[in-house]
């Protein structure tokens, strides 16, 4: 059969992530250590330790007053109960200190002690530079070492940084929940938006979007939102004629959405979506290019499907799964959840394997996926592998499906959802020749004995450039004394055979140029014949721009200790494709100055990110 058949597991999953869109608690603590410390497992994305306090996404409070909190009320000890669902922030029941100050703006929802930051983050640096920076941070970035280190600076309480944001600017807790919103952690921004300061119009501008995102409408158009009634500003406008429409409130919607043009509001879609509610207009949006809450609520009201384009925004991800009729683009939505490290690893296998396929399809994944939506043909792929039984067509699939991942630079989701399948394919001679694929994969999940079998069943003189591969990842993934061991002589034959011609020749100048530096950053000790590694030219995306500048500024930032600059400066120099896109440079000064902040362990996951997702490039 044809035809996109997500199975009901998704609807269920959509009111687990109605509520929260976050990374999956890892109890866990990493270890410490330099580069003879056996690093933590590898886990689809940063996380946090678990919530020993179930909770639900705090309700909307009533707003009682139009000035912000006093200083004594912020200077008074409050706790925040986080969300207590799949990837919801975890910890025991957080508790946010007061601040010495009447701006809130470092208000969070964990702190050093429930996986966040230290209150200090912000020490050394100014608001203005951190505003800018937190503008600058890429969306969803194709890295889960990005995404949680990402989500637990925007969610750690610390005192702001020095200065006053500008009346006519957002603070920086607006900026921050605009972050949140956007990288889909919705139910983490709803909450810490719960106590934003009742001027910061901004700021509560996010708390309605967030609230909007969760399907809660009455609590939107509510006494949280009583902002809508008295301001001019484009986006309350909105939500005013918006919750008017809910309310079967016509003429004062009509009223509402005049008084909108009149002021040079532009927004197509709303007012099509809106004529369509008060006056029965028929309607047919065919493009969305800024959707919002107020978008999607108006979508719903109006029972009228949106754009398929919106299954690429992140913070639909909720509504669509739990709403749309359409199949393709529950599906699409929940692929993009799954490598935004929204959806467990677990359910997102069980999404790929409730699609249907012929078995043509199956046969021929390659040719079938030209009829198929990018998400269909990416579940076809998978499915291909758990179809087949021999050993060399299970390696052929695998290594086919493994490389459509690394087209579209999602290598650490597939990895992590393929793991059981590429356990069950086992080193032989028919199997061989996939063997630098499969180990990849392997390690990043943390199956470093099975990455094992794999090298010591490799004998072949033609297997050097593989076994050469493996000895460096292990020693990387896994700094046992062992591996360290055979870890130097192989970065020797690397250094040596990368500059010969041959047919492996482009690989390993690759891997060269990228593994030796970021082991030199790491701390391992590089032989002299690889030292010409260090500072050789490498592959990759050379920044400009703001990710220029961040990384110009990063040693600085580390050398002052600036530990929040310094975070921010690494995200926005590596940028939404991650380490394994970035430039091999850019991600060892990325990982220096992590180590010099002392996240050693967020630099390991980063460099281990930036070497196993390497696309490998064997010349034919």
């Amino acid at each position: 059969m044809t035809g996109s058949r997500v199975n009901g597991f998704v609807w269920a999953l959509a009111f687990a992530l109605l509520t929260t869109a976050a990374i999956a608690a890892d109890p866990e603590a990493p270890p410490t250590g330099g580069a003879s410390a056996p690093p933590r497992g590898l886990k689809p994305a940063e996380q946090l330790p678990p919530l020993d306090s179930p909770s639900t996404v705090a309700p909307a409070q009533p707003e009682t007053t139009t000035h912000a909190p006093s200083t004594e009320a912020w200077q008074s000890p409050t706790e925040q109960t986080v969300p207590d669902k799949p990837g919801a922030p975890s910890g025991p029941r957080v508790t946010v200190q007061g601040l010495s100050a009447s701006d809130p703006s470092g208000a969070g929802l964990i702190s050093q002690g429930s996986g966040g930051f230290g209150s200090n983050l912000w020490a050394g640096s100014g608001r203005s530079s951190i505003a800018t920076r937190l503008a600058q941070l890429p969306t969803a970035p194709s890295s889960p070492a990005m995404q949680g280190l990402m989500r637990r600076l925007l969610l750690t309480a610390a005192a702001p940084p020095a200065g006053v944001a500008p009346p006519e600017e957002p603070s920086l807790l607006a900026l921050r929940l605009a972050k949140l919103i956007a990288n889909g952690w919705i139910g983490e921004a709803a909450t810490l938006a719960a106590q934003s300061p009742r001027d910061d119009s901004f700021a509560r501008q996010a708390w309605a979007e967030a609230l909007l995102l969760q399907g809660r409408e009455a609590d939107a158009c509510g006494d949280t939102t009583s902002l809508r009634q008295s301001s001019n500003d484009a986006y309350w406008l909105k939500l005013r004629a918006l919750c008017y429409l809910l309310q079967k409130d016509t003429p004062s919607a009509l009223l509402t959405l005049e008084v909108m043009r009149e002021r040079g509001v532009t927004d197509d879609a709303f007012f099509a979506l809106a004529a369509a509610l008060s006056e029965g207009a028929a309607v047919k949006v065919a493009a969305l290019p800024a959707p919002t809450g107020l978008h999607l609520s108006l979508f719903k009201q109006a029972n009228k499907p949106p754009p398929p384009t919106v299954a690429t925004w992140l913070p639909a991800t909720p509504l669509l799964l739990q709403q749309s009729t359409s199949p393709d683009m529950r599906l699409a939505a929940a692929e993009r959840a799954g490598v935004a490290g929204l959806l467990e690893v677990e359910q997102m296998r069980r999404v790929y394997e409730g699609e249907t396929f012929s078995v043509d399809e199956l046969d021929d994944p390659e040719e079938a996926a030209k009829k198929l939506t990018t998400a269909r043909a990416n579940a076809l792929y998978f499915q291909a592998i758990t179809k087949r039984t021999l050993p060399a067509g299970r390696a052929t699939a695998f290594v086919a499906a493994l490389q459509r991942a690394d087209l579209q630079n999602r290598f650490p989701f597939f990895a992590a959802a393929s793991a059981p399948l590429a356990l069950s394919i086992k080193p032989g001679p028919e199997t061989s020749w996939a063997a630098a694929y499969v180990a990849r994969a392997l390690l990043y999940a943390g199956n470093d004995k099975a990455a094992v079998q794999w090298l010591t069943a490799m004998a072949s003189p033609t297997d050097s450039a593989t076994v050469n591969a493996l000895q460096i990842h292990l020693g990387l993934v896994r700094p046992t004394p062992e591996n360290l061991a055979r870890m130097q002589g192989a970065m020797t034959w690397l250094g040596q055979n990368a500059l010969k011609p041959g047919s492996t020749k482009d690989w390993l100048m690759d891997r060269a140029t990228r593994e030796i530096p970021l082991l030199n950053a790491l701390g391992y000790l590089v032989p002299p014949d690889a030292q010409w590694a260090i500072s050789a030219t490498t592959a990759g995306s050379v920044p400009s721009g703001a990710a220029a500048d961040a990384l110009a500024g990063i040693e600085r930032a580390a050398g002052e200790g600036k530990l929040g600059e310094t975070i921010l400066d690494a995200l926005i120099a590596l940028g939404p494709g991650g380490p394994t896109r970035a430039q091999g440079h850019t991600v060892k000064r990325v990982v220096a100055a992590l180590i010099a902040v002392g996240l050693r362990d967020e630099a390991r996951a980063l460099a281990i990110e930036s070497v196993l997702g390497a696309p490998i490039r064997l010349r034919s």
